[in-house]
């Protein structure tokens, strides 16, 4: 059997423009945190440079917002956001938890790393 696995960054933030003005906000206020959203984007909306030019592991994922999720995948992330999900012929599990997501402080290049370190943990496809 051929093993489909596609990967997701999901950032604990909503896509829509309300979404996104909500959490600045939020986070200005000191009531929101997305480690994910600060690895990627950090105070830049166009995001960082390194995101935008992104290479390696990174080009495998899937950047999603809470508000663009799979159906299926909901229950498996809800309350673990943000995180980098695996999503393997429907089977969901969390590669990169927040936690870990939150001690790449913000560094892409950290991130990077780890990403590819879980990677390397998976199963071949």
């Amino acid at each position: 059997m051929i093993s489909e696995r596609s990967l997701y960054a999901i950032y604990d933030a909503d896509g829509s423009l309300a979404g996104e003005l909500s959490y600045l906000i939020d986070k200005l206020l000191g009531r929101a945190d997305c480690a994910l959203c600060d690895v990627s984007h950090g105070w830049r909306p166009t995001g960082k440079r390194a995101w935008r030019q992104r290479q390696g592991a990174t080009t495998q994922l899937t950047w999603l917002h809470r508000d663009e999720v799979p159906h299926h995948m909901l229950s498996h992330v809800s309350g673990q956001l943000p995180c980098v999900a695996v999503d393997t012929n429907g089977s969901v599990d969390i590669l990169i938890s927040k936690d870990q997501l939150a001690g790449c402080e913000g560094d892409f290049e950290v991130f990077e790393q780890l990403l590819a370190h879980k990677l390397q943990g998976l199963a071949p496809d």
